[in-house]
C-alpha cells in the first residue's frame, strides 16, 4: 500500500508541476507579446465600433484637389502630438491614427506620419500653436493647421462628450487642402446690421468648404477684392443707401461686388422682418427674383410668413419642417442630388418669385439675364401663418431656399429662409443633412472643390467605450490568472482524491 500511495503521489506531483509550468510559459509568452505589441504597434481594435476605412470619395477628393499640389521634395506631414504608444493606447486617437496610416499607405511618396512629445518639446509645440497632447498638426512646407481631437468627431447636441459619428477623413482632407493651398478663398460675414450668431456652426461649415473666415463692416469699408463669398446672417437692421441720412450706400457696394462675379448668401427667418422694414435689402434681392412673403399683422405691421406643416414636422407645433429637394429632372433636383438625408428648417419663412420671372421646363424661373432655381421647398399642404393666424396654404409647397445666377458676370445669390438651419442642432447632428446641403449649395454657386461627399460616418452605437491601460492590465491578469487558478485547484483535488482512494 505504501508503494501504491507513493506512486500516486509521484504522478500527482508531476501533473501539478506540468500544469504550473504550462501556466508559467503562458504568462511569459503573454509578457513577451505585450512588449512586442507596445514596441511595434501590434494592436487589434476591440471597440464595439470598428475603425472606419478611408472612402473612395475621400481618395477622389485628395487626388483632384490636394496631391497635385504636393511636390516630391516636401511631404505632407501628419504630426500626432504624443508618443506613438500613447496614441495607439487611446481608442479615440486610434480612429484618427488608422485613417492617417491608410492615407500614408496610399500616398507613401507624399504623406508621412510623425510624433511630437509636446511636454519634451514645448518650444516646437508653441510654434505650432498646439494646446493638447491630443492635437494633430497637418503641415506642408511653412504652412500648418492644428486639429483638436474633438474636430474628428461629431457630438450629441445635448451631450458634448458623447461622440455620435466619426468625421476623421473629412477633417484631415480639408486640413491638407488648406495647407497646400496658401491662397485659400476668403469668406466674409457682415456684422454691422445687428447680426448675432447663436454658435459657430455656420463659420465651421464655411471653413469645411475651404474658405478662410473673416468679418466685414460694409458701412465703413468697401468689400475687399479677395472676397470670394459674402454672407449676411439674420440681420436686425436694413442695409443703407445714399440719402439724406447716410452718405454711404451698402447696397451700391454690394451691387458693385456682384458685378465682378461675386457670391452672396443671405439667411433670414420668420422673425427677421417683424421688427421693422428692410426695403433696401428686399428691393435689391427682388432684382434677383427673391421676395420674402409678408402679411399685415396686428396694427398693420408687415410680418413674414411662418411656415407650418403638422404632417412633415419634427416637432409637435409643426414649425420645424422637413425640407423637400426638387424632383429629379429639374435643375434643382440635379444640383441637390448629393443631399440624401433629412434637411431641418425651423422657424422658416418663404420665398415667392418676383414679378417678371417666367418658369421654364427645367423648373427654373428666368428674367432676362437672371435665372432663379428653387433648391428646397416644404412639402405640399403646408400652411403660412402671420399675425397669429393662418393666412395661406400651398398645394405645391413653399420655397425655402433659392439660388439665383446672373449669366453676364457669373455672379450668384443664395437665399435661405431659416437662420436655425445653420444652428448647431441642425448642422452638427449626424441625424440631419443640413451641413451637406450647405456645401452642396456652395458647390452649385460654382465652388466645385467643396468636400460635399465627405460626410461623417455615424456609429452604430452612439458611444465610444474607452478601455484604459489600467483596465486592460486588470483584464489581462484576470484572463491569465483565473484559468491558471482553476487548473491548479483541479490538479490539487485530483491529487487529494488519488491519495485517499
Amino acid at each position: 500500500m505504501v508503494y501504491t500511495s507513493s506512486k500516486k503521489l509521484r504522478h500527482g506531483s508531476i501533473s501539478v508541476l506540468l500544469t504550473v509550468s504550462v501556466v508559467a510559459i503562458a504568462i511569459l509568452c503573454n509578457a513577451i507579446c505585450t512588449a512586442l505589441a507596445m514596441r511595434y504597434g501590434w494592436f487589434i481594435n476591440m471597440n464595439p465600433t470598428p475603425l472606419y476605412d478611408v472612402t473612395d470619395d475621400c481618395f477622389e477628393f485628395l487626388d483632384t484637389y490636394v496631391m497635385p499640389e504636393v511636390d516630391g521634395d516636401d511631404k505632407l506631414e501628419l504630426i500626432f502630438c504624443a508618443e506613438e504608444d500613447e496614441v495607439l493606447s487611446s481608442d479615440t486617437q486610434a480612429f484618427v491614427h488608422n485613417t492617417a496610416k491608410e492615407l500614408q499607405a496610399a500616398y507613401s511618396q507624399k504623406i508621412k506620419i510623425s510624433y511630437l512629445n509636446v511636454w519634451e518639446n514645448p518650444r516646437q509645440a508653441r510654434a505650432y500653436g498646439v494646446t493638447s497632447g491630443n492635437d494633430v498638426v497637418v503641415k506642408y512646407k511653412d504652412s500648418h493647421k492644428v486639429c483638436s481631437l474633438q474636430d474628428f468627431f461629431q457630438f450629441s447636441v445635448t451631450d458634448s462628450s458623447t461622440p455620435v459619428a466619426y468625421n476623421g477623413e473629412k477633417r484631415l482632407a480639408v486640413a491638407m487642402k488648406a495647407v497646400v493651398s496658401p491662397d485659400a478663398p476668403v469668406c466674409y460675414f457682415t456684422l454691422n446690421h445687428g447680426e448675432v450668431f447663436p454658435d459657430y456652426s455656420l463659420l465651421f461649415a464655411a471653413t469645411d468648404a475651404g474658405y478662410m473666415v473673416n468679418y466685414l463692416d460694409a458701412l465703413s469699408f468697401d468689400i475687399p477684392e479677395n472676397c470670394d463669398l459674402l454672407i449676411t446672417y439674420n440681420p436686425a437692421q436694413d442695409f443703407t443707401v445714399a440719402d439724406d441720412f447716410s452718405a454711404y450706400s451698402e447696397i451700391e457696394k454690394l451691387d458693385a461686388y456682384m458685378q465682378k462675379g461675386g457670391k452672396y448668401a443671405v439667411f433670414v427667418s420668420a422673425d427677421t422682418f417683424a421688427a421693422g422694414g428692410f426695403k433696401n435689402l428686399e428691393s435689391y434681392l427682388a432684382t434677383w427674383g427673391v421676395t420674402f412673403d409678408h402679411e399685415p399683422g396686428h396694427e398693420g405691421t408687415e410680418e413674414c410668413y411662418a411656415i407650418r406643416d403638422l404632417g412633415h414636422s419634427l416637432t409637435t407645433d409643426g414649425y420645424t419642417l422637413v425640407g423637400k429637394t426638387p424632383a429629379a429632372g429639374t435643375t434643382g433636383g440635379t444640383l441637390m442630388s448629393d443631399v440624401k438625408g433629412t434637411v431641418r428648417f425651423s422657424n422658416a419663412t418663404s420665398i415667392s418669385v418676383a414679378q417678371g420671372f417666367e418658369r421654364n421646363a427645367a423648373g427654373d424661373y428666368v428674367n432676362g439675364d437672371y435665372t432663379l432655381t428653387p433648391l428646397l421647398t416644404s412639402h405640399p399642404g403646408a400652411e403660412a401663418w402671420a399675425g397669429g393666424r393662418a393666412v395661406d396654404r400651398s398645394a405645391d409647397g413653399y420655397t425655402l431656399v433659392t439660388l439665383s445666377k446672373r449669366a453676364s458676370d457669373g455672379s450668384s445669390l443664395l437665399a435661405f429662409t431659416s437662420t436655425e438651419f445653420a444652428s448647431e442642432a441642425a448642422m452638427q447632428s449626424s441625424v440631419y443633412d443640413n451641413h451637406t446641403f450647405f456645401l452642396t449649395a456652395l458647390s452649385a454657386m460654382g465652388k466645385s472643390d467643396t468636400p460635399v461627399k465627405l460626410g461623417a460616418q455615424p456609429f452604430s452605437d452612439s458611444t465610444i467605450r474607452t478601455l484604459t491601460t489600467a483596465d486592460a492590465t486588470k483584464l489581462t491578469l484576470a484572463l491569465t490568472i483565473l484559468p491558471a487558478a482553476i487548473v491548479l485547484m483541479s490538479g490539487l483535488i485530483i491529487l487529494v482524491r488519488r491519495k485517499f482512494a
